[in-house]
């Protein structure tokens, strides 16, 4: 299980959360989505943790209120990647759409997985309304080799100018951490400038030089 997955948990699991007492309405909102068989996210794991950590996102009749959940390892039923971003498309306007459509045949192309998440990847899994017209899309894009992220990242700067939504996410190296893409595009030319790096257990500043070492590496075994 990683970031952004999408977890299915058994329809009478027994969870927690600190944004909610027990029975309060958004308490009962958390469990009537799960007895639905809607999946929560993945987030980021404690060290050692006997229990995950997974993220739920109210639509907007409950204004988006962002819930973490916890539940026993044993109550999860599935894990699944994050949505493809073609399932998402019919959602977004059709200027947005074909923009996306062309990114996604580009990346496709390269060999690099893109998955959605946020707003626009809830409101796929729900039917339920969350998106606004300042709405940003977000994307987690993983990448294996030097030149998959040198092409991924000239096709997500190409798709932001042509977008009139901002476009956000990240950009996943082999061994799990990734950094937002926009501050990866800025630092691409300067390896030894530290950039913020997110892990599946923790978050901090490292040289870009690491994680451009993990995809040589990538590409010397393949």
């Amino acid at each position: 299980m990683r970031r952004h997955d999408l977890v299915y948990l058994q329809p009478d699991a027994a969870f927690a959360t600190p944004c909610a007492a027990s029975g309060d309405p958004h308490w009962r909102a958390a469990g009537d989505w799960i007895a639905a068989g809607r999946p929560l996210v993945a987030a980021r794991q404690p060290a050692g943790g006997e229990r995950l950590l997974l993220g739920l996102s109210l639509p907007l009749a409950w204004q988006r209120k962002r819930l973490s959940i916890e539940v026993a390892r044993g109550a999860v039923a599935e894990i699944r990647p994050p949505l493809a971003l073609g399932r998402c498309l019919s959602e977004l306007p059709a200027g947005q759409a074909d923009v996306l459509r062309r990114l996604e045949a580009g990346t496709i192309a390269c060999g690099v997985r893109l998955g959605v998440f946020g707003s626009l990847a809830w409101q796929v899994l729900s039917g339920e309304s969350y998106r606004h017209a300042e709405s940003d899309i977000d994307l987690i894009c993983d990448v294996a080799t030097p030149a998959q992220l040198a092409a991924l990242l000239g096709l997500l700067q190409q798709a932001a100018a042509d977008l009139s939504c901002r476009l956000d996410g990240e950009i996943r190296f082999p061994d799990g951490l990734a950094v937002a893409w926009q501050e990866l595009a800025a630092r691409y030319r300067e390896p030894a400038a530290l950039v913020l790096v997110k892990g599946e257990q923790e978050v901090g500043l490292r040289p870009l030089q690491e994680l451009l070492a993990t995809l040589e590496e990538a590409c010397c075994h393949a």
